[in-house]
């Protein structure tokens, strides 16, 4: 009898791996959000996403039919529904003044200062929100110029973790955080012609284990909703969240849209936990009446997050 061939063999393993996208798709459908694993593993569903397409390429070139169905049936199942990400949307006629908002994760305040002092005025940034913003980060930016370009703030720079912070071009009135939020600041900016928009600073803990999950959710659900000030309401930072965990998507339920995914940038990486480890959990969030004119991304030495910036038109 003759063995089985390199091929044949072949063919039960990749069945196997070519069934690997259907947990990603169970966990963005069911919000299973009560046990650490289940937030951490859907961060890497984009990751699925090339698995699957290798496992494909592998069963077409071993002819394991079966497999290659069930991977073609799985890359469709997790590419179709997030195709809008990287298809720039039509926006709506705002027709108010330009805001320049840039969001930025210093990492623990380790981030270049006069780099990013650089990048506001390269880009002419109006609202600058960061994370982990510390008390000798701030005296780095100021060294660099941070009183001169965006004088007006709602600065909270904290040891470690905990600093929010939103400077701004324009005078902005602070509003407290919603009891429950301990990671966000900002208020009220008005621009010239008396224009008002909220901005606030976000940083919700990450869910990568039991201890911080119950805060990440929580921190979510208490932020407010783009009109609960009576003006709009900009939520720019690190979400520790990609817009296929379920608090970011009740969140953007509410009447957000992510700014990135406006422009067609929504699959670009914004922080890289290694070499080969890359995901998308900075955003700036816009009420659906906003104009989202352009989004850029740009590295912060000193930082693992990359600094996302957003051209913003706000309604008359």
């Amino acid at each position: 009898m003759k063995g089985r061939s390199p091929r044949q063999a072949l063919r039960p393993l990749l069945f196997v791996l070519a069934l690997g996208w259907v947990p990603f798709v169970v966990l963005w459908a069911v919000d299973l959000d009560v046990v650490w694993v289940a937030p951490s593993a859907l961060a890497f569903l984009p990751y699925a996403v090339l698995g699957t397409s290798v496992v494909l390429i592998a069963a077409l070139v071993a002819r394991a039919r079966v497999a290659a169905m069930v991977a073609a049936v799985g890359l469709a199942v997790l590419i179709v529904p997030r195709a809008e990400r990287v298809v720039a949307d039509e926006q709506p006629l705002a027709r108010g003044p330009e805001l320049i908002v840039a969001t930025s994760n210093v990492l623990f305040g380790d981030g270049d200062a006069e780099a990013l002092m650089r990048l506001v005025r390269e880009e002419r940034i109006d609202v600058l929100a960061l994370q982990e913003d510390t008390p000798a980060f701030t005296a780095r930016a100021e060294a660099a110029g941070l009183s001169s370009l965006l004088p007006h703030d709602a600065a909270h720079p904290e040891p470690g973790a905990r600093g929010t912070s939103v400077y701004s071009r324009y005078p902005l009135r602070e509003i407290p955080p919603a009891d429950g939020d301990l990671r966000s600041s900002g208020g009220v900016i008005t621009l010239p012609g008396g224009t008002g928009v909220q901005v606030r600073s976000v940083h919700p803990p990450p869910p990568f284990n039991a201890q911080y999950l119950d805060g990440w959710k929580r921190r979510i659900a208490v932020l407010p909703g783009p009109a609960d000030a009576g003006v709009p309401t900009v939520l720019a930072g690190d979400y520790n969240a990609t817009l296929d965990h379920h608090p970011l998507r009740r969140l953007l339920a509410r009447g957000y849209r992510d700014a990135a995914e406006q422009t067609g940038d929504a699959w670009r990486p914004t922080w890289s936990g290694s070499k080969v480890t890359t995901l998308t959990i900075d955003h700036v969030l816009v009420p659906r009446g906003v104009a989202v004119e352009g989004v850029t991304i740009h590295h912060l030495p000193g930082s693992d997050h990359d600094v996302v910036v957003s051209r913003l038109r706000l309604p008359r």
